[in-house]
């Protein structure tokens, strides 16, 4: 029989690139602080009748990633994911290229580099086009830079399910060291939609919040959220087989112990309002990991600051616990809602969480929602020692994924 251990992935490495810190350690000083990193969006290509907030990553430089050739070409998707998974990577040991693997998550995709191509076709007509432009747009494209960026031969491979496809591309590469297919997996989100066309889209659609205060722009759970708020980012762990890890006697910031997907095939971007599949996935997670409710500390919760969604996850929630959840956090009240990347990003900060036992706040949560029976952590961070926690993602189309995470070592 297979040890309980053997079936988890040690995290070995991390890297994040967001609106809220371009490294771990910024990302959680701000989260456990409530500093958003939300601010006005400039486009002068906006009407002026539409005026946003966004969470966008600043201070962040290609050049220190990329030469000036790729730094130019490359669409802000791939040089984000470069930065982050570099830093994950910085100072591993890795096995033979043939043993080492790439998940990337992505839900838009490369946005402003579709949106200047189409430009060019319109102004300049097929001469304008570059050569590079069918590689530049393809969905696996990301993932396909990473691989050829550290020479990783093994499985490369693209997960897109919108708003969960962080998360997904961590369970997969749980998946791939669960069936001995890799050694090694980079694993992660990005995506870059801050540019004209996906922000008027968003717009147009009605799911941006109105508010453009920054501070209160993205408040999930609170009782007067109003819609989330658009942002950028990527986010990048290095997986190992715990053994194999505890071996080379690699750092290690956590584990992956558990994780399932579910669909909730009821409508392109509404959840569904009893949050029944979100349920299900969440047990089937825990299944996985092979560990009870009783045992979860905390919830990283999916939190978009949607009236429905936020809702819907929260009946899924106190449903789950038997009406006692445990406290619960949402990262997107600090950077924003950056789709592919939120999943990943997402579960570094409960890996953080884990570490040092405490959960951030909710920024810009002052109002509970009668509707809403979670104890949502607000104001300074909370204090909880646990060994598991549960990281939700969930997407339109109906995607879910719950990642199951744990603490470094193991304790009682």
């Amino acid at each position: 029989m297979v040890a309980r251990a053997e079936l988890d992935a040690a995290v070995v490495g991390a890297g994040v690139k967001t609106p809220a810190g371009s490294t771990p350690d910024q990302l959680w000083a701000n989260a456990l602080a409530a500093r958003s990193g939300i601010a006005a969006y400039q486009d002068p290509r906006l009407p002026a009748s539409v005026a946003v907030v966004a969470g966008q990553v600043t201070g962040f430089d290609p050049l220190d990633y990329a030469g000036p050739a790729d730094a130019t070409r490359l669409d802000r998707l791939h040089l984000l994911a470069i930065g982050a998974a570099d830093d994950a990577l910085a100072g591993i040991d890795r096995p033979p290229p043939d043993r080492c693997a790439v998940v990337c998550g992505v839900g838009y995709g490369a946005a402003a580099s579709l949106e200047e191509l189409h430009r060019t076709v319109v102004e300049h007509g097929i001469r304008g086009l570059t050569p590079f432009s069918v590689p530049l747009n393809m969905a696996n494209s990301a993932a396909a830079h990473l691989a050829m960026r550290y020479g990783f031969q093994g499985a490369c491979l693209t997960i897109s399910t919108a708003c969960a496809a962080g998360a997904d591309a961590i369970g997969q590469g749980l998946e791939l060291l669960r069936r001995g297919e890799a050694d090694l997996v980079l694993a992660g989100g990005v995506d870059a939609p801050l540019t004209l066309t996906p922000v008027l889209s968003f717009y147009r659609m009605g799911a941006l919040t109105a508010s453009l205060d920054p501070a209160l722009a993205s408040r999930p759970f609170d009782r007067d959220r109003d819609g989330f708020v658009l942002g950028e980012g990527a986010g990048f762990v290095v997986l190992r087989r715990a053994g194999d890890a505890d071996r080379d006697r690699a750092a290690v910031l956590g584990r992956v112990t558990g994780y399932r997907a579910t669909c909730d095939a009821f409508h392109i971007v509404a959840p569904r309002s009893d949050g029944v599949s979100a349920r299900r996935c969440a047990e089937l997670a825990l299944v996985d990991a092979g560990i009870d409710t009783g045992q979860v500390g905390h919830v990283n919760a999916h939190g978009t600051s949607t009236p429905r969604n936020d809702v819907a996850e929260a009946r899924a929630m106190t449903e789950l616990f038997d009406g006692r959840p445990p406290p619960v956090t949402a990262v997107k009240s600090v950077t924003g809602h950056m789709i592919g990347g939120s999943g990943a990003v997402e579960a570094i900060v409960t890996l953080l969480s884990l570490r040092d036992g405490l959960v951030p706040p909710v920024a810009g949560y002052r109002t509970p929602d009668p509707d809403i029976g979670l104890d949502v952590v607000a104001g300074q961070p909370r204090k909880v020692s646990a060994q598991y926690a549960i990281s939700n993602s969930f997407a339109f189309g109906g995607h879910n994924a719950v990642l199951v995470l744990a603490a470094a070592e193991e304790t009682g």
